[in-house]
Order: structure tokens, then sequence, then C-alpha cells
């Protein structure tokens, strides 16, 4: 609807929706004028979410023994960590490959740091980083996934997976055919037997082997601390923690203060404090001389010492007095104001006192005048009377 401040112009549609032209083109329409420099600096890479879904496809990450808390432990919690494969087992070309990549990298960064020491000592090393550069590019070319494919891959790391996938295809096959069977010969005896085998045992003695480990970590803790909770109680006490862990903990924190890096901070904190205490006991010694000013020092002391109690107050009384500063104005000022008005006051009673005494001068000497004034009219009287009888 058109706005009311218009309704009175004329040529204005009131039925309608107001309208705002533009000379813009519609987004549709609208070009724009961005120009990106190309440069071969720069690099531009392609990626495509098909090769990276179907590269990750088959993968799975556990969590099941991953821990972060960074407890206290025999093993260190580091969350997730490459496991080689333990020794005496057969490696899978997969994973020996992983291993050497690993192992390469490992072996540079070593080799780094030996060259970048090697200025401040005089060191020697055999391979150089050019060298290992160049054997992890080589196993980095190598791209076993291209050159096997995915589906050999993941028969080498899971191979149980492999399997199973074996399977479910037979199977799938297996049924294919007895659907094109006729129903004739649909019920015969004929097919596919699997036999699948599970050992109870190997969990049983996993679990086992987990009690007997959890067990002797216990029986450890049970020596260092014995039966009785003496030891806890003095442990406790010591380092003003309630629990095992934490007290752990702090002892585990002041350990490590005692490196050498620490230990040589704190040696040269204390030669500096001994330096500090040495020049000190040589000023004492001068002082000692000075029979007056150990009385005055004395004195000090004793006052201080007398009002150490008032002085754990005092704080307090500072920020009461503080909070009632603007009270404490206020009365100054009312009895500033309460001061004037009694000196007002005695004045105004002065006055007035002074006024009664006026008043009563004034009365008696209209008194005093209107008694000579009968007086005069009474002899003014009595001689009209006597000139009358003449």
């Amino acid at each position: 609807m058109a706005d009311p401040k218009y309704a009175d112009l004329p040529g204005i549609a009131h039925d309608e929706p107001d309208i705002y032209e533009t000379n813009d083109l519609p987004e549709s329409d609208q070009t724009s004028d961005f120009y990106e420099e190309e440069s071969e600096v720069i690099e531009k890479t392609n990626i495509s979410p098909t090769e990276a879904f179907n590269k990750y496809k088959d993968k799975s990450l556990t969590a099941s023994k991953v821990d972060f808390s960074e407890k206290i432990s025999r093993n260190i919690s580091t969350g997730y960590t490459y496991e080689l494969v333990k020794q005496g087992e057969n490696e899978t070309v997969l994973q020996k490959y992983q291993r050497l990549q690993c192992e390469m990298s490992e072996l540079l960064d070593e080799v780094q740091k030996i060259q970048s020491l090697k200025n401040e000592k005089d060191v020697n090393c055999l391979v150089s980083t050019q060298q290992i550069e160049q054997a992890l590019k080589k196993l980095a070319d190598l791209k076993l996934e291209d050159s096997f494919g995915s589906d050999v891959v993941s028969t080498i790391t899971d191979p149980q997976g492999a399997q199973i996938k074996k399977l479910f295809s037979q199977l799938e096959r297996f049924k294919a055919q007895t659907a094109e069977l006729p129903e004739s010969q649909g019920g015969s005896e004929s097919g596919i037997t699997f036999q699948l085998k599970y050992r109870p045992e190997q969990a049983h003695m996993d679990q086992i082997n987990r009690l007997a480990e959890l067990e002797r970590r216990i029986h450890r803790l049970e020596v260092v601390l014995g039966a009785s909770n003496e030891k806890l109680t003095r442990l406790s006490t010591i380092t003003s923690k309630g629990s095992l862990l934490e007290a752990a903990q702090q002892l585990s924190a002041t350990a490590s203060m005692l490196d050498s890096a620490q230990l040589d901070h704190i040696e040269g904190r204390l030669t500096a404090l001994t330096q500090k205490l040495e020049s000190v006991a040589e000023n004492k010694k001068q002082m000692s001389n000075d029979a007056e000013g150990d009385e005055k020092v004395q004195e000090l002391y004793n006052i201080v010492k007398a009002n150490e109690n008032v002085s754990k107050i005092l704080p307090e009384t500072v920020e009461r007095l503080t909070a009632l500063k603007a009270l404490h104005e206020k009365a100054t000022d009312f009895a500033t104001s309460l001061t004037q008005i009694e000196l007002l006051q005695s004045e105004i009673s002065s006055n007035v006192e002074n006024n009664k005494n006026l008043l009563q001068g004034v009365q008696e000497s209209f008194a005093n005048n209107l008694n000579e004034i009968n007086k005069t009219v009474m002899s003014l009287d009595r001689r009209i009377k006597e000139i009358k009888k003449h």
C-alpha cells in the first residue's frame, strides 16, 4: 500500500504496492569481473571426492585401545599409535612397506639432528639427507595401491575380511546357480559346506593374562606401601594429598624439577642467596656495636609485637572506614550546619533580648511622658478654671 504521507498527492495508486525501479540487471544476468592471476608458483590440484572415497572405502579405525587420559601407568598413553608386527611373525608386503616408510622418516630426522649439531661437535655421518630423501621418494613412487589394486591391498591388510568377502561372494554365486535350476532339481543335496571354528580358550587365556598383569601391579603397590595404612598416611601428610594418584602426580612433578637444567638454576639461586646472607651477617656485625640503635630497634620490635593482633583487623577497619567515608563526610557537613544554626540561634536570642530591653525602655519613657502630659493638662485645666472665676 502507498505510504499515508502521499495520501493527498495526485497520481498515487493507493491500492497497489510500492515499486522501486533500478537500472541494475537481475542477479542471474549480472556478470562477474573477477580475474584470477595465473602463476607457476601457485599449484592447482583437482580433488576428486569419488577417488578419496574409494581409497578409504574398506578402511576402518579401531579406537578400543586408544587412551588420551595421560594417566600414570607402566605404558605411556599416547593416543593412536602405529603398531608394527611382533618379532617372529610374518610381515605382509604392505606392512613391510609401511614399516620401511616409518623407519626411513625416523632416520631422516636423526640425520638432520646430527647435521644441525655438526658445527658444534666433530660428528661424522656416513649417510646424507639427500640419499635418505631419494630413498623415501622411491618408496613413495611405488604406490602399492595403484600397482596392486585396491582389492589386492585390502586382501593383504585384512586377510580375515578378505576371506569373509570371498565367502559372501561364493554364497551369492551359489544362490544364483540354485535360482537358475528347475524346481525338480532344487531339492538336491549338492551344495557348499562351510565350517566355522571358534576357540574360546584363547579369549579366556587373554583375560587370564590381563588379570594376572593387574594382580602383579597391585602386588607391587602392596609391597611398596605395605599392608597397613601407615606409609599411605605418612605420604598423604607429606604431600597434602588425599589419594595415591594425586600424591604420585605431585612426586612426579617434584622429581621433574631435579633435572640438570633445573638443578643449575636452583644452584645459581642458592649461590646468590648465600652471598646475600653473608652480606647480611657482615652488616649485622657492624651494627652490633651501636647500642643506641639496638635499643631503638628493640623498642620498635616491641611496639610491632604488641600491635600484632591489631594489625590483623587493621585492613578490615580500613575497608570499613573507606566504605563509611561518604557517611562521615555527610555527618561532618551536618555538624557544620548544626553549629552554624546554633550560632545563628544565639545571635537571634541576643537580638530578641536587646529588643525586649529597648521595648521596656520605650514603655517606661511612654509612661513617664504620659504622666507628664496628664500633669500638664491638669495644671492647664486648673488655670483655665481660675481664669474663668476672675
